[in-house]
């Protein structure tokens, strides 16, 4: 759980089109307009009365070796559900193996160069601000799960000094600035699974 820092040289992002715009562009080219179909997918606007573009659907802790089973699944599509993830922390064995799928849905319009920012305190001090490059993702009825890291795992850390209770807040931002949603959580580091430290 260490500071990851961007070191990327500045990146700029392209101008932003939108999907009708994208659709249409060479439309005379047949070749092309199946490529755009394969690549965008179908879209789908989205509810009237729902003007987000990233609507998050769960948040899943997944353990390489965990008893009683290696996935903890939180819902996240209303606001009781985003507040029971904030008040029921999951707990970390000391070097344990673990990885975090995020399931999201687009919709309205293309969301560019989304980023899952994670930053994590404890005792109100941030020990960790990591950042991930999500991708670009254009509007359509299936959601999309992205799995991070996204080969192999994080792994917890160990010591008397790692134990006890964190808290992280994940910003979900775009290219445009936008910020989508942010989700909040907490989890402890304990020596073993079932200890009360």
């Amino acid at each position: 759980m260490s500071d990851n820092e961007d070191n990327a040289p500045e990146y700029k992002p392209p101008v932003k089109a939108t999907i009708d715009q994208l659709m249409n562009q060479d439309a005379e080219d047949e070749s092309l307009r199946k490529y755009k179909e394969a690549l965008l997918g179908k879209t789908v606007t989205g509810p009237t009365d729902d003007p987000r573009r990233v609507v998050l659907k769960e948040m899943k802790v997944i353990f390489e070796n965990r008893p009683g089973g290696n996935e903890i699944v939180y819902p996240l599509e209303t606001k009781e559900q985003m507040e029971a993830l904030k008040k029921t922390p999951f707990v970390l064995k000391e070097e344990c193996k673990y990885k975090i799928t995020i399931t999201f849905k687009v919709q309205h319009d293309i969301v560019s160069g989304l980023k899952h920012i994670n930053s994590v305190y404890r005792k109100g001090i941030r020990v960790a601000n990591i950042k991930t490059m999500m991708g670009s993702f254009g509007p359509q009825a299936e959601p999309h799960s992205i799995t991070m890291p996204r080969h192999g795992w994080d792994e917890a850390p160990s010591g008397l000094l790692s134990r006890g209770s964190y808290t992280a807040k994940v910003e979900f931002n775009d290219d445009d600035g936008a910020n989508h949603a942010i989700v909040e959580y907490g989890f402890a580091i304990k020596s073993d699974w079932a200890k009360d430290e």
